[in-house]
């Protein structure tokens, strides 16, 4: 059972955008990315480093996204935990080839230039 939701998400949202450190880190991180769990695609608008929109009804007429994160809920889960178990502490973990659970799919070039304002915000996760 995934304890990622739309809920979660908009929890999740709302510590981005009161995170001091990322005011300044995440200034110029703009961008449309989708963090998937499962089947389940959430689409995320940032804009000067703050979440603007999340949305888990995504249609045709919405912008399109640069970037996508997609694992398992169980991963996600992992992921999300205060202390994450080995292979589940970070993106990179979770995306080797040997563990090979995230997938990162999409314009790469954004996803590595606002990679630090990123990263800040998947930390912010354990804290929901």
């Amino acid at each position: 059972m995934a304890k990622i939701n739309k809920e979660w998400m908009e929890k999740w949202a709302k510590k981005v955008n009161e995170d001091k450190v990322l005011k300044v880190i995440g200034r110029f991180f703009t961008a449309n990315f989708v963090i998937g769990v499962d089947d389940k695609d959430y689409l995320i608008k940032v804009r000067d480093g703050k979440i603007e929109m999340i949305t888990d009804e995504i249609t045709t007429n919405m912008m399109g996204w640069q970037f996508a994160l997609r694992a398992p809920a169980e991963s996600w889960n992992k992921f999300t935990e205060k202390v994450p178990p080995p292979m589940y502490n970070d993106i990179w973990a979770m995306a080797h080839p040997l563990h090979g659970k995230l997938k990162i799919e999409g314009d790469t070039k954004i996803f590595w230039q606002n990679l630090r304002a990123l990263f800040w915000m998947f930390d912010i996760m354990r804290q929901v």
